[in-house]
């Protein structure tokens, strides 16, 4: 049983009706909320929403709010937060916590809503108010007064409580904003003069806020059907924490989703149905039922599961060859009892050994929900946080390729809201095993900056095959990187004579990466753990730690009924967020990998870190002519990244060595090489046969990244770039290159175009600015500095 842990710091002596403060000494205020909450819906949902402005105003905007579960335990990943975070207040809503707390006692939302006010506002000219009954809309409401800093108060079927209305009327409170309520209870708000804005939904919301001026950077998508429908519940509360937090909002997409339901066939004997092609592999037939309709299929195969065609038998007259009966392949949209799904096919795509697998609603239906409230907000945000797993918001499925086995399940399209390739929106997702899991993991994400300064703020840790970034986190003040290797894990049998041991899979409370800021880590892995390194099972705490991995299969969320996997323990054991692969890892991810963590050390978010990491492989996908299917094309489909998209790392330094860089001066562009490069001898993999007893190795320089590709002397060969980028309101005609520099440095004389919605365009291509001999560990040329003159369509400057 896990063990109950109280609270090192409290504070109980908080005045009633004034905003926490913090006692001399301690620094800005820190205070935390504790809410038990029920398995299945209750008013506690409420009274956790209602927290959340609370304690925006009371922690000056970076609320911590923590659902427990109905027992009430606090466990040890919560306690271990808690410790870090030193809180200067502590208290608990509702139902009593083991400890000492300050409770503030509330049997209903409308008494935890008065309570909240009562204790955290002395005045408040301006309320918010929305139905106690209505879970979708109060997530909105909860999210708009976080961001107001105003206390939000319940109705009910007939309206305000006598005592909701005398806690209105104590505030003072001359604006109220009623979100989601009948046009009697607006009225009804308006006595005395008061003025009261009534905003219908979500969208009214936003717009609402775009004429107030009230800057939209952030979107919390959620799906309020998380509360009863899902696999892991109500991680939607995590959602308004996130927003308030970050200056953002909530976005509710109410839909029932039916996440890869699969179908299983058999065999189809020796009689082939009519209309079925010949295929290596007996075809399999079977029956979808979905909405009441029984659809007769089959699906071919060629040998391992490879091109996967679907007939379908929709008239029912046992023939496959009427129009629009097929064949259809993988990612292909099906309409069946009158809905759009997406299509999966073969036994590799998904949970059990189902042939078919179809997807509703279709991630396309989800964005085109979210771009409806773009239009309200009038642009895009820069940070998406898609909360919860795909039974909740669906992940889109997208071919790789006609012959593939496999599907892509993607993040990325939500990145996407023009007609060009390029990402214009840093996506990321939260997935946890628990709301409480969920709302810590928000909360430890917005109160990062306060989490202490302990030696961890400065380590950084490599794990197994990774041991080539070291010289860029040092570039930036990091003083520690430790190294981990399956030599460092535990023994659990110890080898003998006659046997070779075992080892633990994971790594236990005494190794050096439970105190880092970052791990980056490549092995053999799955979602069950990052190989020799981490697992789903581990009760190892960590520091608030950013982990990336190239490990194969990390961030998949199709082949675990229950959603249980390593990024979900990571983060509720203590990371910040994860970047990983969905399908298995390739040589073409190292691209993905280092411009996530040049833009990561160079201050940015994660979420932010990752587009750009996106954006730079588009450039690399387009030049290699991939639109389709391709290695590039296939890494930047899968990589996914996880935790709240706004945390940005904090780096202790300046660079020390300038990376590269662009300036502009007029109409020539200078793509400026590192500073410095630093090579690096490889830790090889095992499986690279060739150089078991061989050196090999690679050039890193800030700011650069590497092209990799397998090679027929069995290693990953790399290319070093930079992808250079100019933003610009006036249209390019062309880009030249002034000098003319050792092949194969230089550029190709391709460039690509990236739209943006404010009428200026991106302009980018790829620059090799060094060429190194990974053999024989030599720069065998390198530029200082490249210039590229820019004519423009529109003539002289």
């Amino acid at each position: 049983m896990r063990t109950v842990l109280s609270l090192l710091s409290l504070w109980a002596l908080v005045a009633p009706c004034a905003v926490a403060a913090a006692p001399r000494g301690q620094g800005p205020a820190r205070p935390v909320m504790l809410v038990r909450v029920a398995a299945e819906g209750g008013w506690q949902d409420m009274a956790f929403l209602s927290a959340v402005p609370a304690m925006s105003v009371a922690a000056d905007g970076a609320p911590a709010v923590i659902a427990l579960g109905p027992a009430g335990e606090v466990p040890p990943e919560v306690g271990d937060y808690l410790r870090r975070y030193r809180p200067t207040a502590s208290y608990v809503l509702g139902s009593a916590v083991a400890g000492a707390y300050r409770r503030l006692p509330a049997d209903s939302a409308d008494a935890a809503a008065i309570v909240l006010a009562k204790t955290f506002w002395k005045a408040s000219a301006c309320a918010v108010v929305c139905r106690s009954d209505d879970y979708g809309s109060a997530l909105v409401a909860s999210a708009l007064a976080g961001r107001l800093r105003a206390p939000l108060l319940f109705a009910g079927a007939n309206g305000l409580s006598a005592a909701a209305a005398g806690e209105l009327k104590r505030l003072g409170a001359r604006r109220v904003v009623a979100v989601a309520l009948p046009s009697d209870a607006v009225g009804k708000l308006r006595a005395g003069g008061r003025r009261a804005i009534a905003l219908a939904d979500a969208r009214a919301v936003l717009a609402w806020m775009r004429k107030e001026k009230l800057s939209v950077e952030y979107i919390a998508a959620v799906n309020p059907t998380d509360r009863s429908r899902t696999v892991v519940r109500k991680l939607s509360l995590a959602g308004p924490l996130l927003a308030a937090a970050r200056g953002g909002m909530v976005v509710p997409i109410a839909r029932e989703v039916r996440w890869k339901v699969g179908f299983v066939g058999a065999e189809c004997g020796k009689t082939r149905p009519k209309g079925i092609p010949k295929s290596k592999v007996p075809p399999r037939k079977g029956v979808i039922a979905l909405g009441g309709r029984r659809v007769g299929f089959v699906m071919t195969s060629e040998s391992r599961g490879h091109r996967c065609r679907l007939w379908l038998d929709r008239n029912a007259n046992g023939a496959y060859d009427d129009p629009g009966e097929g064949p259809l392949v993988m990612g292909d949209v099906v309409t069946l009892a009158g809905k759009d799904w997406a299509l999966t096919l073969g036994r590799k795509n998904g949970t059990g050994r189902a042939d078919v697998r179809l997807t509703h609603p279709r991630a396309e239906q989800f964005q085109r929900d979210l771009r409806a409230h773009y239009d309200a907000l009038g642009r895009c945000p820069e940070l998406l946080c898609l909360v919860g797993f795909p039974d909740t918001i669906p992940q889109a499925i997208v071919s790789n390729g006609s012959s593939s086995p496999i599907d892509l399940t993607s993040d990325l399209p939500y990145a996407n809201v023009d007609a060009d390739p390029f990402a214009e929106i840093g996506v990321s997702r939260l997935v946890s095993e628990s709301v409480t899991a969920a709302t810590l993991a928000a909360s430890r994400a917005v109160t990062y900056g306060k989490l202490g300064d302990g030696p961890w703020r400065r380590a950084v840790g490599e794990a197994r095959w990774e041991n080539t970034y070291r010289k860029l986190f040092e570039n930036v003040g990091f003083e520690k990187a430790y190294r981990h290797d399956r030599d460092d894990l535990k023994w659990l049998v110890r080898p003998s004579k006659s046997a070779k041991g075992k080892r633990a899979r994971e790594f236990d409370a005494n190794s050096p990466l439970t105190g880092v800021a970052a791990i980056t880590h490549m092995a053999h892995s799955w979602w069950k753990d990052l190989g020799q390194t981490y697992s789903m099972d581990s009760t190892v705490l960590l520091a608030p730690v950013l982990v990336e991995s190239g490990g194969c299969l990390t961030a998949t969320m199709d082949r675990q009924a229950d959603f249980r996997s390593v990024i979900a323990r990571l983060l509720r054991n203590g990371a910040v967020g994860f970047v990983g692969n969905a399908r298995p890892g390739i040589a073409q991810q190292e691209q993905l990998r280092l411009e996530f963590w040049n833009a990561v050390l160079a201050g940015r978010s994660i979420g932010q870190a990752h587009r750009r990491a996106q954006n730079s492989q588009v450039v690399t996908v387009l030049e290699a002519g991939q639109k389709r299917q391709g290695g590039d094309r296939y890494e930047m489909y899968i990589r996914t990244l996880f935790g709240d998209p706004a945390v940005a790392m904090r780096v202790p330094s300046a660079p020390r060595s300038a990376p590269a860089r662009v300036s502009v001066r007029g109409d020539v562009v200078s793509v400026h090489a590192p500073a410095a490069w630093w090579p690096v001898k490889m830790r090889v993999p095992e499986d690279w046969k060739k150089w078991a007893d061989k050196d090999l190795y690679v050039v890193r320089g800030a700011g650069t990244y590497p092209l990799r590709r397998w090679c027929s002397q069995g290693y990953d060969r790399e290319v070093t770039c930079y992808t250079a980028e100019l933003r610009t309101a006036r249209r390019v005609k062309g880009i030249r290159q002034v000098q003319s520099p050792p092949k194969p440095l230089g550029f190709s004389g391709k460039y690509y175009v990236d739209e943006h919605a404010d009428g200026t365009r991106s302009y980018r291509w790829r620059v090799q600015l060094i060429d190194f001999d990974q053999i024989q560990g030599k720069i065998l040329h390198k530029v200082d500095r490249l210039d590229y003159r820019i004519s423009w369509a529109d003539g002289p400057a």
